[in-house]
């Protein structure tokens, strides 16, 4: 078994504005250049969406407008938590799971960012693992929680 990806971020808002910020403003911080579909063809994302429901989809809007899909929506709590199929620019039908928790910390939030399943990849969960958990340091440690901050 591959050990979960567990990351961790206290910001100083709302849960509320939280998870807004993470649902909503997503393409405001998420690195469109970087870490996207249409980065693969050296252009950036024109755009993340996460539709805000049960069953609504995770996609990105490539650089010439085509939608590359991301996942899908399985839980939706707004403010408390956010769960996800996730599988950006990989097979759909072997998607990981990404989990976002808010909690109220004190006039904090604590937001944990979960990512697991891995063993959708067989031989390959490791290395897999191994890329997002730096780059979720980098997505998620720096771009959200900086959005935040900002």
């Amino acid at each position: 078994m591959t050990d979960p990806i567990v990351k961790t971020v206290d910001v100083n808002c709302s849960a509320a504005h939280a998870f807004e910020v993470f649902v909503t403003r997503i393409s405001d911080w998420w690195p469109l250049d970087g870490h996207a579909v249409s980065a693969a063809s050296g252009k950036p994302a024109q755009s993340v969406t996460i539709e805000p429901r049960v069953g609504g989809a995770v996609y990105e809007t490539m650089h010439d407008g085509g939608r590359a899909d991301w996942g899908k929506v399985l839980e939706f709590e707004p403010g408390r938590r956010l769960a996800m199929t996730w599988h950006p620019g990989n097979n759909a039908d072997a998607p990981t799971r990404v989990e976002v928790e808010f909690a109220d910390a004190g006039g904090k939030t604590r937001v944990t960012l979960t990512h697991s399943e891995w063993e959708v990849w067989g031989a390959e969960a490791a290395a897999k693992r191994g890329n997002y958990d730096s780059g979720w340091d980098y997505v998620f440690g720096e771009r959200y929680a900086g959005a935040i901050a900002a």
